[in-house]
């Protein structure tokens, strides 16, 4: 059983000290690019910063949480829109550190997505909305969530139109891939990093 390999991050919700390593990743441009949207907005980082601290998911249907590993914060996470009706919510990570973005912990702080929402929220299904220039985001997401829907030239940027890519994962799939994953021998899954 590999117990370790989903345990070595944890969660938790922001603090006023996490402020400035918030605003180090929110400047960073890879980040930018790929979050903004209408709530999250990389160009005011003050009311952004107010919206991950203000979140509350009974009151205003979402929840912002902080990944750690050994300790250190490297990615921030948000459900939004949580629909406590139909039990789903939309989920937004982003990986601080360039360095972690496409390694094992942000495999794992996305597996952390599923860990909140199915076990901690009890909610049916999340959905993920990446930009299809996102190759990152896309490779991450990818392992643990399924493509739904792609918006072919959806997106208008700089250069053109872009796709917009929605994937979405299950409360019984994600319980059906942890399972697969715990049974698999250590020395699988350590080949696999």
């Amino acid at each position: 059983m590999n117990e370790g390999l989903f345990s070595a991050v944890t969660v938790r919700r922001l603090e006023a000290a996490d402020r400035p390593v918030i605003l180090t990743w929110l400047k960073d441009p890879v980040v930018r690019a790929a979050v903004q949207d209408e709530d999250v907005r990389t160009d005011r980082p003050s009311d952004t910063l107010a919206l991950f601290e203000e979140c509350d998911p009974f009151r205003k249907g979402d929840l912002c949480l902080l990944a750690e590993k050994e300790g250190q914060p490297f990615a921030l996470i948000r459900f939004s829109w949580i629909n406590w009706v139909n039990r789903n919510a939309e989920v937004m990570i982003f990986i601080g550190p360039r360095d972690r973005r496409r390694s094992l912990a942000a495999i794992q702080a996305v597996e952390k997505i599923g860990d909140v929402a199915f076990n901690s929220l009890n909610l049916h299904k999340v959905y993920a909305f990446i930009y299809g220039s996102n190759g990152d985001s896309l490779g991450v997401f990818g392992r643990i969530m399924k493509t739904e829907a792609r918006l072919k030239g959806y997106l208008k940027t700089e250069t053109g139109y872009e796709d917009f890519l929605v994937l979405g994962l299950l409360a019984d799939d994600y319980r059906r891939l942890m399972d697969r994953a715990r049974r698999r021998p250590a020395s699988t899954v350590e080949a696999s990093r």
